[in-house]
Order: C-alpha cells, then structure tokens, then sequence
C-alpha cells in the first residue's frame, strides 16, 4: 500500500473517530488495475519524458461519469495525488453547472451578470439548447459582450491560458480581461482560447457572443497532469450518447487516458445486460475515432442499497450484475478495468461503508465526502502503480 492511502487512512481514523483495523474490510491488496492485455508502456514513457513526448509537456486525462464524479470530491484527490506525482498543468474543464441550476464543486466558482434565459442539462433538457461537452449548457439572450468570471479555490490552482466552451453555431470572438482586449483563437469548432498576460486564481471576461455556453478549460505554463473530471447527475453510458458530437468535442482535451466511470444508474434502470453492454461499446467506440492516441479505463460502481420502504433499505443486487457487465466488457475488448465493487469490499460492502460513515446515511447511493476521498486515493495509487511500476 502506497504512502499516500495510508496517509488518508489516518486522516479518516482521526475524522471518523475510527480505528484503523475497522477499515480493514477495503482490499488494499487487491488494489490495481486489470489491464486486460492492455500495454500502458507509452503513457509511462511520456510521463517520464513529458517535454519531448507531449504537447507542451501537458499528460491530459479526462475522467466522464455521473454524480460520484459530478462533486468532484473523489476527482479532486485523485487530481492532487497524480500532480503531486507528475506536475500540475492546470486544473483543466469545469463546467458552469451552478448557473445551469445543480450542484457544483467547491473549488471553482463560474458566474455571469445575468441569470441565464436559458439552461439545460444532461438529464434534464429544456427549451431551444443543447448541452455541450460537460453536460450543461446555459444561454444569456440579450446584447454582448457579456461578464463571466472564472475563480479557482485552493493553493497552487493558478491559471493562464482558457478556453471556453461554447455552441459552434456563436464563437466567443473577442474577450476583455482586466481593462485589456484580449483576441481569441479558434481551436475547436466548441473553444474558443486566450492566452493571459499573467497567471491568475480569477479572471473575468465580456465576451462577444450569443450563442451556449457550455464551460471552460484551464491550465497554466508548466508541464504535468491536467485531469478532466466531467460528471452529470443521474448519468447512464448510454446519455452521452444523446450530446451532440460528444466524442469530437472531446478531441480538444488530446486525451491520454480516458476513464469511464458509470453502472449506478444503470443499476436502478430498466436496460438489460445486453443492452448496457452495447452503450458501453457505442461510447466507447466514439471516443476511441475521435482520440485514437488515448488509452482506456473502465471502472465498476461499488455497491449500494436501494430503498424499499420509507425508511428500510436494502442492497441493490443489479449493482453487481452490473459491475460483472462492465469486466465481461473489459476483458472481451481488452480494456484496462478498475474494479472498486471488490476493491471497496465486494458483496455486503455497503453496510460497512455506512456503519462507518463512509456511505451517505439519507441515500445509502451516494458517499460521504470522506468516503469520496478515500476512493480517490486508491483509484490514484492504482493508477500511479501501473503508469510508474516499481522495481521489484
């Protein structure tokens, strides 16, 4: 087990008033990623030498999924765990979720001069928008340019490059930041970028357009990792699908590694096996035209409970024939799998998880923060094993 797990454990001990050897239900042992015949050999080859392998030294990974990934909490440690290892080249996508009316992470802030006429989301679409990449989009109407400002929380969360993301129909032409004009430039169909005088934690623009706004993109001038956490609430495989040119929208991230990160929702559906199977292979299938050069990485839902009277629950047993799913997929087409399902504790694991304040008590779905940050910490020690095996 890696330094930085076993930090955390202590860290939840201290939190939760546990004792160490109450968390040892979570299968540390076991906890790596089945590669399925994958070979990640290059990624570790540009990690090792990022000025000559990548573009400007950036290693972009872009992690799509629901709400475990919409807080942002697991992401955010999984983030500081594999910049603290590889370098920090900016904090990447965000996504105006709070002016599209849900929930949005704590450590960034997106805000207008006008409440939005219009707004959609993934799982809640209305009027004449579409959403864009991050699975929102938000509308102004009126006359530009208009003021949005972008604000990072937290040390070390500086940026100088942007690029927003925006419907192809409006390009975000012109912007002004800090009194000064500052010319944008086409590097998409979807983002439109600029580049700063300086690095900053908050920048504010009059932007010149009229078109959707989906989000923005942020890193700064140092080589590292920039990872993407794009989450919706209630999100299935199967809704990226309904984002138009999703796939090709992503192509301006240059993904190295993709994560996919679903099967809670799918487990309280209504799809078959079958035809969750066959949206895993759609999606992925999409990504992989439109980002040839990235590697992938399925990962399972642990387990959760459903409610079955007002205030009695029980475990949801899809969750399992789900998980099983998305392993018969990885093996089949030799994808590289993160099973948390077993990793967490396998079958029966949700009690634990709640009798330890790890699992939300109002639910029984979704985790405590401190639970977020304990599945961050082992998917980034997973992940920091295989991209940087030791020596044995």
């Amino acid at each position: 087990m890696r330094l930085y797990t076993t930090l955390l454990y202590l860290m939840l001990a201290a939190m939760a008033s546990l004792q160490a050897q109450e968390l040892d239900f979570i299968k540390t042992d076991i906890n790596h990623i089945d590669m399925n015949g994958d070979d990640w050999s290059c990624l570790t080859d540009e990690l090792l030498n990022p000025a000559t392998d990548l573009p400007d030294g950036k290693f972009n990974i872009l992690h799509i999924g629901d709400s475990h990934i919409q807080a942002d909490y697991m992401t955010t440690v999984t983030r500081r765990l594999l910049q603290q290892q590889f370098g920090n080249g900016g904090r990447g996508c965000i996504a105006a979720l709070k002016l599209a009316g849900t929930n949005q992470p704590d450590n960034y802030s997106f805000t207008a001069d006008a409440s939005p006429v219009e707004r959609c989301r993934l799982m809640r679409r209305r009027g004449n928008i579409s959403p864009g990449l991050t699975g929102i989009g938000v509308s102004f109407g009126g006359t530009p340019p208009r003021k949005l400002t972008v604000t990072l929380h937290g040390d070390d969360s500086l940026f100088s490059h942007v690029a927003l993301l925006h419907s192809p129909s409006q390009p975000c032409d012109t912007a002004w930041f800090d009194g000064s004009q500052c010319g944008g430039h086409k590097i998409s169909d979807y983002a439109t970028a600029y580049n700063l005088p300086s690095e900053t934690q908050s920048a504010t623009f009059y932007v010149n357009s009229t078109g959707t706004l989906y989000g923005a993109y942020l890193t700064n001038d140092q080589p590292g990792i920039i990872y993407n956490a794009i989450g919706n609430n209630g999100a299935c495989f199967a809704d990226y699908l309904k984002i138009d040119n999703f796939a090709q929208q992503t192509e301006m991230l240059s993904p190295r590694l993709i994560i996919l990160s679903f099967g809670t929702n799918e487990a309280f559906g209504r799809n078959s096996d079958s035809e969750i199977y066959a949206s895993i292979d759609k999606l992925v299938s999409q990504l992989k035209e439109a980002n040839p050069q990235a590697k992938f990485l399925l990962t399972t839902p642990m387990e959760c409970q459903r409610r079955i009277r007002r205030s009695r629950y029980a475990i949801n047993r899809r969750i399992a024939s789900v998980r099983n799913v998305i392993i018969e997929y990885g093996r089949e087409k030799r994808i590289p799998v993160w099973d948390l399902y077993e990793i967490a504790g396998g079958d029966g694991s949700s009690r634990l998880w709640l009798s330890n304040g790890l699992l939300s008590s109002r639910d029984h779905v979704h985790c405590q923060v401190i639970g977020y940050e304990l599945q961050g910490s082992l998917l980034a020690d997973a992940l920091i094993n295989q991209l940087m095996p030791q020596p044995q």
